[in-house]
């Protein structure tokens, strides 16, 4: 297939994107059309899209235009472009889009004759062009207008049950602070544009190099805070506990698995690509906030019970080990260790693909445990893997794969990340190897926490007796749901076990991105995705890691049979204390599990217990006993709680000096105006 036909395609991807919001606006009174027709073109719009964009990354090609400008409106030009960056990121949204939109066609039946649906896939596919605009913008304009269209589309979506006031609340929170993120960045670019004069942002080498080294530390702060308020970084991140569970799990899918990521396209596009000249400084920033992101989003996510919120704070988890990542990475570009950097850089982009795939398969299966249950609280759950089979199954592989597990994708991007801090040590000053150790500690120590975590949640939601009359009642979720589910759990199964697939197309992204290499330096063989990897001396072969396992797993089995001998089995009524028989009040309780690690960072979570007794006499004859358990988000009470008690103070003040309610001082107001803005004209 030569470059013009996968252009073409391309551009009928798009078409079929906005074919999809067109048929959800014209079917909105029919809800079962507008949304099996408005997702078949999303699916047929991502597989072409991911045909596309796979043979342009595999042959390697330069920029490819899709939209140029628009004529007739002067100073003002819309360029829509793509590289071998954008490339990869549309890959990663395709193939989500492809699995939610399956997903979907069954999902949001629930919706029927409730909601509007045609206006929901509207805003969907809306949502799915907005994210893709961001990855084509070619210059700082469209950038922004696409930047601002992906932020106000979703937050539509957030609180498209609106009736509920905790969404509504939730939306507020994350508009507001999506928009303090994008005034930030749009600081960034006008101070690039006014001291450069550029704009082009794709296809123009180091695209702001020119700037002072004042103005790049100040935009490099900027759009650090800016996009890492989209991403949700550490102490940035409240939104994003609030609006993921807000938001329908389709949506959720699609905001952790790629809204988020387009703040890491954000910092590889306009820091790693476009400066140039890496200060050491700015990897180590990047790499600290990668440490607290990745210790503290696991850390409340085991404190969680609803499911979404739990999954909200691994997306911080998840952020974190990215910037650990790009920090490394940064740090050894800066140093002129390019191999390391390379290793380091593309871990993060492949743990950016990894994360699509699990944490997007993951709020799929939280979506398909809600659809049966009509509970996202893991204490009502239980039992689920006899009502739920194969949906079981498919949140296992989820959770193996997030927790590293071999032979699972999250193993291999997070062992490219050790290697790439390991292979650093030896090179770097003091300072710089006592942060990389605590880097590798800390990813350590997120990654056994993610283990509990994830055990806590398959084992109290799927295995046990039903804790509740949903779980009980709970039956399996419709084909295509599965469907969605399982494409995603085969691909993190895929990626996993032939990593050099997805590090092939990475080393065509390095090279265009900041003239490095991966693909060389990895170990080679007849058939390269078959081989093992490579990197600073070690060696690891997922299949020969697979192979182990299974061949363990075969022997231990007639090695006990031969060991212990013929064995007699006798049938004995359970052990049960005296009482009749076990029932789901004896289980083991999410609140239990997580307990020994609230207590032990007690100062972190700041535990509260409330015992409310009920009952005619209920000091001695006590009728019913409620005991409760919460923690404490440190940030909202003791950062921003402190901000908005302060900004309420501060405005109050002004408020009685400012508007007095006088019509002069509103006049003089005016005139004082008007005579600053004619002396600014003159002077400028």
């Amino acid at each position: 297939m030569n470059l013009s036909v996968t252009d073409h395609l391309f551009t009928l991807a798009i078409i079929m994107f906005f074919a999809g919001a067109c048929f959800g606006l014209l079917f909105c009174k029919k809800h079962r059309a507008a949304n099996t027709l408005s997702n078949l073109f999303c699916m047929a719009g991502s597989a072409m899209g991911t045909i596309s964009v796979v043979f342009h990354l595999l042959k390697g090609g330069g920029p490819v235009t899709v939209l140029n400008s628009v004529p007739g409106i002067p100073n003002f030009s819309l360029q829509l472009k793509y590289d071998n960056l954008s490339a990869y990121f549309l890959l990663v949204l395709f193939i989500l889009t492809f699995a939610v939109s399956l997903y979907s066609i069954g999902y949001i039946s629930h919706y029927y004759g409730k909601r509007n649906v045609g206006i929901f896939n509207f805003l969907y596919c809306t949502f799915i062009l907005s994210m893709m605009m961001v990855m084509l913008a070619g210059n700082l304009l469209t950038f922004f207008i696409a930047w601002e269209l992906m932020s106000v589309v979703s937050y539509f979506l957030v609180v498209f049950e609106h009736e509920r006031s905790e969404n509504v609340k939730a939306g507020t929170v994350y508009i507001i602070m999506t928009h303090l993120g994008a005034a930030l960045i749009m600081i960034a670019f006008m101070i690039m544009n006014v001291l450069t004069g550029e704009t082009s942002i794709i296809g123009n080498g180091a695209f702001f190099t020119a700037l002072p080294e004042a103005a790049k530390n100040a935009c490099f702060l900027l759009l650090l805070v800016g996009f890492g308020t989209k991403a949700g970084i550490i102490p940035f991140h409240i939104w994003l506990p609030k609006a993921h569970p807000a938001a329908s799990s389709n949506i959720s899918a699609l905001m952790s698995g790629f809204m988020i990521k387009t703040a890491i396209y954000g910092i590889v596009r306009f820091i790693i690509c476009g400066f140039g000249g890496i200060k050491t400084w700015w990897g180590m920033t990047i790499l600290i906030l990668g440490i607290v992101a990745a210790v503290l989003g696991v850390a409340y996510a085991l404190m969680e019970h609803n499911i979404k919120r739990l999954l909200a704070f691994h997306s911080i988890e998840n952020i974190g080990i990215i910037f650990i990542g790009l920090g490394m990475g940064m740090i050894a570009y800066s140093k002129e260790y390019y191999p390391i950097a390379a290793v380091a850089i593309a871990a993060a982009l492949f743990h950016t693909l990894n994360h699509a795939l699990f944490k997007g398969g993951l709020f799929l299966g939280a979506g398909a445990i809600q659809y049966a249950t009509h509970t996202r609280d893991i204490e009502q759950l239980g039992g689920l893997i006899k009502k739920m089979p194969v949906t079981a199954v498919f949140v296992l592989c989820f959770s193996l794969a997030i927790s590293a597990i071999v032979p699972f994708n999250g193993f291999v991007s997070e062992w490219l990340t050790y290697q790439s801090i390991f292979a650093f040590i030896p090179k770097g000053s003091l300072c710089i190897n006592m942060i990389s150790i605590i880097a590798a500690a800390a990813l350590a120590f997120a990654g056994a926490l993610a283990a509990v975590c994830f055990v806590k949640l398959f084992g109290i939601s799927f295995l046990g007796l039903p804790r509740s009359e949903h779980a009980g009642e709970a039956k399996e979720v419709p084909p295509t749901m599965l469907g969605g589910m399982g494409i995603l759990a085969a691909l993190c199964l895929v990626a996993g076990l032939f990593p050099k697939i997805i590090l092939n197309l990475l080393d065509k992204v390095l090279i265009e991105t900041a003239a490095l290499k991966i693909y060389p330096n990895l170990s080679g063989g007849t058939v390269p995705v078959f081989s093992g990897l490579t990197v600073s001396g070690n060696k690891m072969s997922m299949i020969a890691i697979l192979a182990v396992i299974l061949a363990l797993i075969a022997a231990t089995v007639p090695a006990v049979r031969i060991i212990g001998g013929k064995a007699d089995s006798r049938k004995y009524g359970t052990w049960d204390c005296g009482f009749v028989e076990i029932n789901e009040r004896m289980q083991y309780t999410a609140t239990g599990f997580s307990k020994p690690i609230r207590i032990v960072f007690r100062i972190l979570f700041r535990p509260s217990r409330t015992l409310a007794v009920k009952g005619e006499h209920p000091k001695y004859y006590p009728d019913k006993m409620e005991y409760k358990v919460g923690t404490v988000s440190v940030f909202e009470k003791y950062f921003y709680d402190v901000i908005i008690r302060g900004l309420h103070r501060f405005s109050q003040r002004v408020k009685l000096s400012v508007q007095t309610g006088s019509i002069h001082m509103y006049l003089s107001y005016i005139l004082v105006t008007v005579l600053a803005l004619m002396l600014y004209s003159r002077l400028f």
